[in-house]
């Protein structure tokens, strides 16, 4: 069984090892550094290791925006990237979601309308040579209840939200 959980400090080197797919450790180290810090790592993880995770912001124009979302390449089409995308919107205080990927990512692209996210821009002159795609996904409101369906343990709040 997947659990979703906060992201430790013991879990940054196999988090690095996942991101080296589409950054290398130079860029991706410090990036997934500052996510830990912040308490915006999440992992997936499956007998202790982990198999997946997923950097989100909160303060991306007053909207909550995943930055990146990884999962093993044999782990992949089982749930565990929605149910990551799941924990970030039971952690969002923001009713907007927003996401992206590369335009050549048909999978990715897929994956963003199973989820309910509908298209919202793109951004052209990135490092890669293709556009970034942006997606959007409202969320209801969250003032007054709780959002149900997502446990997230670790050391921070360990709360069922």
């Amino acid at each position: 069984m997947v659990e979703i959980r906060y992201g430790q400090v013991e879990d940054f080197p196999a988090c690095v090892e996942l991101a080296t797919e589409l950054m290398d450790s130079r860029r991706g180290q410090p990036f997934l550094q500052v996510a830990l810090d912040r308490g915006q790592l999440l992992v997936a993880s499956e007998g202790g290791d982990v198999v997946g995770f997923v950097v989100y912001r909160t303060d991306w124009f007053n909207c909550t925006f995943v930055s990146l979302v990884v999962v093993e390449p044999e782990r992949r089409r089982k749930g565990i990237a929605r149910a990551l995308y799941q924990a970030v919107e039971a952690e969002s205080l923001s009713p907007r979601l927003f996401s992206s990927t590369e335009e050549t990512n048909a999978a990715s692209i897929r994956m963003h309308s199973a989820l309910g996210f509908t298209a919202s821009g793109y951004i052209d002159n990135l490092p890669q040579g293709s556009r970034e795609l942006l997606f959007y996904k409202r969320l209801p409101s969250r003032l007054g209840h709780g959002r149900d369906g997502v446990t997230i343990l670790g050391d921070q709040e360990g709360s069922h939200v």
